[in-house]
């Protein structure tokens, strides 16, 4: 068990923004089932029966280190569209700090989750995280953590000990959702092939059984990759609520088929049989899913790099439905970093551009990605859509950029005060590969400490979430590399 000293920081931000994001007061229950989509298609329906879990007796299993995690045997580079815009940053440079007396976001909570990943273990992090109150869970590639103290200490487990080691055994790309409206902590876990099957495995459990069992008490569903397509592995998740459903997105035979897949969450609260619904193989590159939605949930991929293929399924339709959007465009060249230890963090993602991050404001759908550097951004970084939902107009582009720094790897959150919060990786030239959280409009990523190594595959995703206690702030899971080779996980809270 961990128990890392409780830390509070504050922030200051000392350059002043050109820049304003604006939000407005539309209400997303205005828009239109599905507006003026150009192409449509009818959701597919299917169950899923219920098991449960509790008390933690099955064997430890070493999860298999040695797998190869959302690779692709033929990469997509996103082709060149036709010039729009002047390929130049939109706004002020971002600032990396760590806190200090007197400034405007604060550390509520931070912890080190030490016992997480054990030496030895080199698989990537990419930790999810879900928290409601005293109760926090935490999860990575290999292990699943738990605090019941509000994140002052966390004791870690292998989710191999809770679940039946089924199809080719547990593997990785956890998720974690905590949904307020039906107290209800949702985990997702990926699990290999077996014979040509394999699973996504979503659990349930409300807080007080959480905590009352240790983490250990479940009702949990599976859903295979051979009931919702013909061929290929479920692999790279992400999941998001609304008011109505859970949406889970999973790729199955390679990225570029992007499946989304809904479940209404009384079905989920009252812990029997599911009826699923799904679309069909989207082209939306391992993208992710819109948080923070109401009524539909939408994901995007790159047509070319001046427009995007943006997909919605709306909660009153059983159809999913996509179209053609303009944007400006950004550099979409090899990406590269050399960080201080000589390393460049972004090889593994030297070509991945996919939509990482996805959030709903009100009327506003946010997406974000890596993007390369050009004369104009002498570093990789995050290039950022604002589209208006009600006609997929773009609204605004912006960056998260610096000349001296790259940025990678972004996820995005909106609080219950209209504003965008973000956990992105950054590093190169004096800083090793590491992760921090900010807020739109500050122009800063403040970190609770840096990295002393980097590897050239950072991860493939971080995330942050709407506190499920206090809708005004957030929480996130980040990591560093320390210098002896292993991995340290974080929980943060954090305010504005």
């Amino acid at each position: 068990m961990s128990t890392p000293a409780m830390k509070t920081f504050s922030i200051v931000f000392f350059v002043s923004a050109i820049y304003t994001l604006t939000f407005t007061s539309c209400n997303l229950d205005l828009f239109p089932p599905d507006p003026d989509a150009e192409n449509i298609e009818e959701l597919k329906t299917l169950q899923a029966t219920p098991h449960q879990v509790r008390g933690g007796e099955y064997p430890y299993v070493k999860p298999d280190f040695e797998i190869k995690l959302n690779e692709e045997e033929n990469p997509y580079w996103v082709p060149d569209g036709p010039v729009i815009g002047k390929l130049e940053p939109a706004n002020e440079k971002f600032e990396i700090k760590i806190g200090n007396s007197s400034q405007d976001l604060n550390y509520e909570d931070y912890s080190d989750i030490k016992d997480a990943v054990p030496n030895g273990h080199h698989v990537l992090p990419e930790p999810s995280v879900a928290e409601n109150g005293m109760t926090i869970m935490t999860t990575g590639n290999s292990w699943m953590s738990l605090s019941l103290d509000g994140g002052q200490s966390f004791t870690s487990v292998s989710p191999t000990t809770i679940f039946p080691n089924d199809y080719g055994g547990f593997c990785c790309d956890q998720v974690l959702q905590y949904v307020p409206a039906y107290d209800l902590f949702v985990w997702l876990m990926q699990y290999r092939d077996k014979d040509g099957v394999n699973a996504i495995r979503i659990a349930v459990q409300n807080t007080d059984q959480v905590r009352s069992s240790n983490g250990t008490y479940w009702t949990y569903w599976d859903f295979t990759n051979t009931a919702l397509a013909s061929s290929g592995e479920l692999d790279y998740n992400d999941m998001s609520f609304g008011r109505k459903y859970l949406y889970w997105t999973s790729s199955i035979g390679g990225g570029r088929n992007r499946y989304v897949i809904r479940i209404l969450l009384r079905e989920l609260n009252s812990k029997g049989t599911v009826n699923y619904q799904y679309t069909g193989a989207t082209e939306a590159y391992w993208s992710h899913l819109t948080q923070n939605g109401q009524n539909g949930v939408f994901w995007a991929g790159h047509e070319n790099n001046s427009s995007m293929k943006v997909y919605s399924m709306m909660d009153n339709d059983n159809f999913y439905g996509w179209r053609l959007v303009n944007i400006n465009s950004w550099p979409s060249n090899t990406m590269s970093s050399v960080a201080a230890n000589g390393k460049d963090w972004l090889k593994d993602a030297s070509w991945k551009t996919y939509v990482r991050a996805a959030a709903i404001n009100q009327n506003s759908i946010f997406f974000a990605w890596n993007a390369s550097s050009n004369s104009n951004f002498p570093q990789p970084h995050i290039q950022i859509v604002e589209l208006d939902a009600s006609n997929f107009n773009l609204i605004n582009q912006m960056q998260i950029w610096n000349p001296d720094i790259a940025f990678a790897y972004p996820y995005f959150e909106i609080n219950s005060e209209n504003k965008l919060g973000m956990i992105v990786a950054f590093g190169g030239s004096t800083v090793d590969a590491s992760s921090g959280v900010g807020v739109w409009g500050d122009f800063v990523i403040y970190y609770p400490r840096l990295s002393s190594n980097s590897h050239e595959n950072y991860g493939h995703y971080h995330t942050v979430r709407r506190s499920g206690s206090k809708s005004s702030e957030w929480v996130g899971a980040g990591y560093t590399y320390e210098a002896d080779g292993t991995i340290l996980p974080y929980y943060v809270r954090f305010s504005h």
